[in-house]
């Protein structure tokens, strides 16, 4: 689970408005399964395209914004799946 707090956290800092690095996302490394493991590939993927498209996401705002908020929504939906395995 430590491992699934590691890229939750990357998450929420990029959500809270900080920038990360490629490195930053491929030192990331987690397991899990079904549905849980398809959403955290996601977000895997949604912070990879974030990071490439920095240049233009600081070019344009509103670009900065709705990929902040995808990150966002996948956040919700990995935190509701862990609530739901934990249960």
């Amino acid at each position: 689970m430590n491992d699934i707090k590691e890229l939750i956290g990357t998450l929420m800092r990029v959500v809270a408005g900080s920038e990360i690095s490629e490195n930053d996302v491929s030192d990331l490394d987690f397991e899990a399964d079904g549905e849980l493991l398809i959403a955290l590939n996601a977000a895997y993927i949604q912070l990879l395209e974030f990071v490439h498209d920095r240049d233009l996401r600081l070019a344009d705002y509103n670009v900065d914004v709705r990929e902040r908020e995808a990150l966002q929504e996948t956040l919700n939906k990995i935190v509701e799946l862990c609530r739901d395995t934990s249960r």
